[in-house]
This record gives structure tokens, C-alpha cells and sequence, in this order.
């Protein structure tokens, strides 16, 4: 039973490639629908949990989620008013960043607590990996699986020019505006990487293979990745 993971630079082709190996060997595929999982897991819509990936967290946010914390505990305890505010702190904050604790789904990811996102996060994709033959794109998934026996860690990277032109035709943007999309979210993916990891999405040691799609086109990347499973299985199997 394989696991691979494949993560990498924004607009690579790691998507892509993903599905096309996924194709190719019978495998489950799985990318941002392991959010779909997740968010039944913690009542969070998967909006919030994307916004984890992709928001820089602000400072802001970290205050209102402590004192939205120091308010849900005076409740449950019954005081009148939360002893390190005092009465009428609700006033405070505006509805952008603060609402009662009901059963609603989280809907913003500031509203999220980072240990509660990694944890359920991991969780899931621990159990993804346990069912085996899944090829998993992104979420940090060759971090949480670094340990697992038979996972394929893959890396996939590519010159700029080729990830604009792919961002370009995925996200239907102009030139200036695919540039500029990648520069955010390379941005996010290393401040989610340190902060939910303390490492570079990048750092070599990470990857059993990378490979760099400046002459390989989908499918044979796929190719590539689907030769080295195939002599893993038979080191493996000897």
C-alpha cells in the first residue's frame, strides 16, 4: 500500500501532476478536499481552513482570539463579567472579529485555534495515509507523513516564467496579476511551514525526488514518479 506526497512551488504543475499519476496507478486523490474532512471534524467551514494557508495572521487577530477565550470562560463559569476586563468588554470588538460561542461553523481563520487546525489536519491525513495507494498534494503532507515507511516524498518545482504561464491559464489572470498571486502565496506557504512545522517548505532533505519541470511536461513527470514507485516496491519487496 503507497503513499506519495507531492508538494512544491505554487504553479509548478504539482496539481496537476498529481492527478495525472493518481490516473495512471488506480490511486485516491487528494489536495484541498482534505479540507472537506477536516472542517466536519471541527465545525469550520473550508474557507477558514484555507484562509490558514493563505492569510498572514495579524496581530489583531491574536488579541481578539484571547480575549474571545478570557469571555466563552467567564461564561461557562458564570461571572457576571471576565475579571481581567471587567463588564461591557463585548463592546469592544466589532462583529468582524467577534461573535458569541454558538454551534455555528467557524467561518473566518483567525476564529481558529493553529493547534486545532494542525492537529485535525495531521489526524486526517494520518488516516488517508493508512488506507494506502493516495497521492496527496500539499498541506504540509510530507512534514506529517515524514516518518511514514513506505510514503514517496516528491517535490515539484519549476522557473518562474513557466509557473506565471500556468497560473495564468488556471486562475484565468494577466501576467502582472499571476505574478503577484504566486509571490503571496510562496509567501504563505513559507509562513505556514514555520509556523506549523518550523521548517522551509523547500529545504532538500524533505524530498525523496524533486524534480524541476523546466523540459517535462505533465506526463512525464508522472512517468518519472511512477518508474521510481515501481523500483521502491521492488527494494522493497526483496
Amino acid at each position: 500500500m503507497s503513499v506519495i506526497t507531492i508538494n512544491g512551488q505554487i504553479g509548478s504543475g504539482g496539481q496537476e501532476v498529481g492527478l495525472e499519476l493518481a490516473s495512471k496507478l488506480g490511486y485516491n486523490y487528494f489536495d484541498r478536499l482534505i479540507f472537506t474532512q477536516v472542517a466536519q471534524k471541527i465545525n469550520a467551514t473550508v474557507q477558514a481552513l484555507a484562509g490558514k494557508e493563505t492569510t498572514p495572521e495579524k496581530f489583531i487577530d491574536r488579541i481578539t482570539l484571547f480575549i474571545q477565550k478570557m469571555l466563552e470562560r467567564s461564561a461557562l463559569s458564570g461571572i457576571g463579567g471576565e475579571p481581567y476586563f471587567g463588564t461591557g468588554i463585548e463592546a469592544l470588538l466589532s462583529s468582524d472579529y467577534y461573535s458569541e460561542k454558538t454551534n455555528s461553523p467557524i467561518t473566518q481563520s483567525h476564529q481558529l485555534e493553529d493547534q486545532t487546525y494542525i492537529q485535525v489536519i495531521s489526524e486526517v491525513i494520518q488516516e488517508l495515509s493508512h488506507q494506502g495507494n493516495v497521492v496527496i498534494v500539499g498541506r504540509g503532507s510530507n512534514q506529517i507523513l515524514a516518518s511514514h515507511p513506505s510514503a514517496l516524498h516528491v517535490g515539484i518545482f519549476a522557473p518562474l516564467e513557466i509557473r506565471v504561464d500556468l497560473i495564468m491559464k488556471r486562475e484565468h489572470l494577466p501576467s502582472v496579476e499571476a505574478t503577484a498571486f504566486i509571490q503571496q502565496h510562496e509567501s504563505s506557504r513559507i509562513n505556514y511551514y514555520k509556523k506549523f512545522f518550523n521548517q522551509h517548505p523547500y529545504e532538500t532533505s524533505f524530498y525523496d525526488i524533486m524534480l524541476n519541470m523546466r523540459n517535462l511536461s505533465i506526463t512525464e513527470a508522472a512517468d518519472i514518479i511512477h518508474h521510481i514507485l515501481i523500483q521502491k516496491k521492488n527494494v522493497e519487496n526483496n
